[in-house]
């Protein structure tokens, strides 16, 4: 009976323990691609007017994406949307007429001139930019690199835990998990568009950063 309790007391001070981190990195990188949202609203007390007035203009802004070495399987219509307007006036709705918007997602890969791509749009009578998305169209081995980094810092928080708990790491995880990656991505607002129209637009790239996060188990003795 004796050794048998003993036993199970030696058995149960060795019980493996578990130690879970999360751990993150993030690289930074310069981007490659751009893709804006611009296009034209029109209005008009008469829908089919509205309409004409919109398509011109499309073909306007197409022909000098076009000039300035925008491909057409860059281009791409996101929005068209017909809304009608009212007026309010002491309490009463009025109909004004409507609203027709029809936005396109450009893709361009060369950002260095996204400035004059933009103010030739506005020119050819684009008058509205909803965004400007900056990505890199591989960020692969970025992140291969930032995961990396990420489980070295995983390693080293599990290492320093099993010291202060006073328990020993086994340096082989049980478990790693992924977490989806994210990118922060910088976005210009709508406010330049005006400015575009009488001086040069300057816009900032900025970088996109690419972020790798894992959570790692270890088993402790």
């Amino acid at each position: 009976m004796y050794n048998s309790y003993w036993s199970q007391r030696e058995s149960q001070s060795h019980t493996p323990g578990v130690i879970k981190v999360n751990a993150e990195h993030t690289l930074y990188v310069e981007p490659n691609r751009a893709i804006v949202s611009i296009g034209i609203v029109t209005k008009d007390k008469e829908l089919a007017i509205a309409q004409r007035q919109n398509q011109l203009i499309s073909s306007k802004l197409l022909l000098s994406l076009e000039q300035n070495g925008i491909p057409k399987n860059h281009i791409q219509t996101s929005t068209y949307h017909i809304y009608p307007q009212y007026n309010f006036e002491d309490g009463v709705q009025t109909f004004a007429g409507y609203e027709v918007r029809q936005i396109f997602s450009v893709t361009i890969d060369t950002i260095d001139k996204i400035g004059k791509i933009i103010d030739d749009a506005v020119k050819a009578g684009a008058n509205t930019v909803e965004s400007i998305q900056f990505i890199n169209s591989d960020t692969s081995n970025v992140y291969q690199k930032a995961l990396a980094i990420a489980y070295k810092k995983a390693f080293q928080k599990a290492v320093t835990l099993a010291n202060a708990s006073g328990q020993k790491l086994v340096t082989q995880p049980k478990i790693i998990s992924e977490k989806t990656s994210g990118k922060e991505i910088p976005y210009a607002s709508n406010q330049f568009v005006k400015a575009a129209s009488t001086e040069g637009t300057t816009v900032q790239t900025g970088q996109i950063a690419v972020t790798a996060e894992l959570i790692v188990e270890y088993s402790a003795y």
